[in-house]
């Protein structure tokens, strides 16, 4: 499974099964080429696989939001299950990613 997926403007976030600190940090800098060019505007994270995540990955999403923001970009989430729902609503993410449905 590939990181992430550039397609014009956005880039798609794979996360892994698991999102704690060692690879929330991995993605980063596995992405960080993604944003370098600064044409990305667009962010989703894709959850399809995703069943366990700390405040790591929290940061993670805010991150890349920071980095879309100036430039008039979303943030979004998709295939969210359950789980990972609760989650991102106790933690405040919907205040600043849309999402999606499946």
């Amino acid at each position: 499974m590939n990181i992430y997926e550039k397609m014009g403007d956005t880039v798609i976030i794979n996360l892994p099964e698991e999102v704690d600190d060692y690879r929330a940090s991995m993605i980063i800098q596995g992405t960080d080429e993604a944003f370098a060019d600064g044409r990305i505007k667009n962010v989703v994270f894709d959850f399809e696989h995703t069943m366990f995540m700390d405040s790591s990955g929290i940061g993670l999403i805010t991150r890349r939001f920071r980095d879309v923001h100036d430039r008039g970009g979303t943030v979004s989430v998709v295939n969210v299950n359950q789980r990972m729902d609760k989650i991102l609503l106790m933690s405040g993410i919907y205040r600043i990613a849309t999402k999606l449905a499946r």
